[in-house]
């Protein structure tokens, strides 16, 4: 393996980092191969991209806590666990406890990967602004739905942190509700295999992008950001698209979809089929698995291979 192919895996293995911070983590250890000299000798010490990216993001989700308070306090409320540091929080739970997740979000950039069990790591957000719980029911919920101020992206201000979060799911996992809103931040899935019951996703003007999930029932909800959405889907999958974009890229057979369509000034595209401009579109056979679509301004596109 060369140099550059070293340092193009481990930036894909960044990915739940901020880009300043896979900037960061990039330049310094290209400045270390540049050093040493040999590449062949860096690469056997720092061991694989893989490996060299779990310890950067570890140390980055824990960056905070050493300008903060030296003790911790625990907390098993709820079965979670979380420590007093308000800029850098972790919580865990027990994976068996949970069986649906509540996800609730402002402007943050989010990120939901795989792992072992479910877990929440925040960076830059205060513990006020953040709820974060079990409840007996077995739902997980996750809200940060406070507005950023005006001044947040000054140049005069002096934190740079961006508000961040690291969720994590275990490998598999089965749900009996999925629920995930966001407004202004960005949130997706890397390497997730995630499948529930009914879900709920609502994108205001920030950016959603969920891979390889499995799903039955739906409801869609898109103002005027982006939603994108790949995996299975069945069942009735009510969506509503208003200056947004809606493109759902789904593993199924066509002949069992049906459709129908309410369309704008917006385009709304069925596989091959597609429909402009003011229109009202009625599928007469309505399938077991349906479609519901409201498009004012946006695109809906739906693509079933």
């Amino acid at each position: 393996m060369t140099r550059e192919e070293y340092l193009k895996q481990l930036k894909n293995n960044l990915f739940s980092l901020t880009n300043d911070e896979q900037q960061e983590a990039l330049q310094y250890y290209s400045d270390y191969f540049e050093e040493a000299g040999d590449d062949e000798k860096v690469i056997n010490e720092l061991g694989s991209p893989e490996d060299l990216a779990k310890t950067i993001i570890e140390k980055c989700a824990n960056a905070l806590v050493g300008t903060k308070k030296t003790s911790k306090e625990e907390t098993n409320e709820n079965n979670g666990t979380s420590d007093i540091f308000s800029d850098s929080l972790y919580y865990e739970f027990d994976s068996s406890s949970v069986k649906s997740l509540v996800l609730n979000f402002g402007a943050a950039e989010i990120v939901m990967i795989s792992g072992c069990k479910y877990c929440v790591e925040t960076r830059g957000i205060l513990r006020n602004d953040l709820n974060c719980y079990l409840n007996n029911d077995g739902v997980l919920t996750v809200n940060n739905s406070k507005k950023l101020n005006i001044n947040f992206w000054s140049h005069e201000r002096k934190s740079r942190v961006v508000p961040r979060i690291l969720i994590t799911v275990p490998d598999n996992a089965a749900l009996d509700k999925l629920k995930i809103a966001i407004g202004a931040g960005d949130f997706r899935t890397k390497n997730v295999k995630l499948s529930y019951k009914v879900g709920n996703l609502d994108v205001g003007a920030g950016s959603l992008l969920l891979n390889e999930l499995i799903g039955g029932k739906m409801n869609l909800r898109c103002g005027m950001g982006s939603l994108e959405y790949t995996g299975i889907i069945t069942g009735i999958v009510n969506i509503d698209c208003g200056m947004g974009s809606v493109k759902l890229k789904l593993k199924g057979n066509e002949s069992e979809y049906s459709y129908d369509a309410k369309v704008g000034l917006g385009d709304f595209r069925f596989n091959n089929e597609k429909k402009s401009g003011v229109c009202k579109v009625i599928d007469n056979i309505r399938k077991e698995n349906h479609f519901s679509v409201n498009c004012g301004m946006g695109s809906v596109n739906i693509e079933i291979k």
